[in-house]
């Protein structure tokens, strides 16, 4: 009887611990379940995030590379805006210049034009005296022409004169002519005082009828009342004339181109020492031939003059 009534209790028991397994297994089970798909769902996030890493790596690579050529396009642009900076400078230097220029040119045109207007007065004032001076010209032709033939029939004249003298005296007697003694100071003022005396000056004409030919030298010899010479002289010549060969001193020398003559010759000489008063003799050679001669006198001072 006690085992009769044991065995429901125990069934109670059995069928309470077999519920109670049921529900703990599906308990068990269902959470399985439910932490599989979670474990899951994990997995497959993590998948993700790695992925989503992945990307964000390659990414940040590409970024990286991105930043890098940025900078080199940095870089670059900086030196390119340099560079435009220094053009543009450049240019504005340029365009300074270019203005400067312009306004110089203006300036330059504008001057331009004003002489070009005072050169036109000139221009013109110039062909007035340009037509004033052909009449002069032509006045002056006809003048010319005029003294010309007055020169030739004066020239003709002398022809004559020179024949006619021929025939008077021989050439031996004929020598230069309108001799001229001329005395200064030292202030180059004419004098006839030996004491004052600083320059002497002596010039003739060589007639065209004494027939001298080419380029010869012609000797001044100055000499006193006593035929010694005035003052020391630079050297001694040896004349020779038609009778005689005469030794002279010579005071000055002067090369004559006898192929133009008539001409006046000049010497000059100035006095180392003060000249004595007295009465004085010039006289002009050629080595052979004599071509005349001049007296002139100096005087004496009175007390300080």
């Amino acid at each position: 009887m006690e085992t009769t009534e044991r065995n429901p209790t125990t069934l109670a028991w059995v069928l309470a611990a077999l519920i109670g397994v049921g529900l703990a297994g599906g308990l068990y089970w269902h959470n399985n379940r439910t932490l599989t798909n979670h474990y899951n769902q994990a997995e497959q996030r993590a998948d993700s995030l790695l992925s989503v890493k992945f990307q964000l790596e390659s990414d940040k690579r590409d970024l990286k590379t991105q930043l890098e050529t940025a900078a080199d396009d940095k870089d670059y642009l900086t030196k390119r805006i340099d560079n435009l900076h220094e053009q543009l400078a450049q240019r504005n230097q340029v365009v300074n210049t270019l203005r400067q220029m312009t306004t110089d040119q203006s300036r330059t045109i504008r001057n331009l034009n004003q002489n070009f207007g005072r050169l036109s007065t000139v221009r013109d004032s110039l062909e007035n005296q340009m037509v004033a001076m052909y009449d002069k010209i032509n006045w002056q032709s006809q003048s010319n022409a005029l003294l010309l033939k007055q020169q030739k029939e004066q020239q003709q004249q002398q022809n004559l004169m020179d024949a006619r003298l021929l025939t008077m005296a021989p050439r031996s007697a004929i020598t230069g002519d309108a001799f001229l003694v001329e005395v200064s100071k030292s202030n180059k003022k004419m004098t006839a005082k030996a004491k004052k005396a600083n320059t002497l000056t002596i010039s003739l004409n060589i007639p065209s009828v004494l027939k001298l030919e080419g380029m010869q030298e012609v000797y001044l010899s100055l000499t006193d009342d006593q035929q010694k010479p005035m003052m020391p002289a630079l050297h001694t010549a040896t004349v020779t004339l038609p009778d005689v060969n005469e030794v002279i001193p010579v005071h000055a020398t002067q090369a004559v181109n006898f192929a133009r003559n008539p001409q006046r010759v000049f010497f000059t000489v100035s006095p180392e020492r003060a000249i004595k008063p007295g009465i004085y003799r010039a006289s002009v050679f050629t080595k052979d031939a004599y071509l005349g001669a001049v007296e002139f006198r100096l005087r004496d001072s009175f007390w300080f003059f």
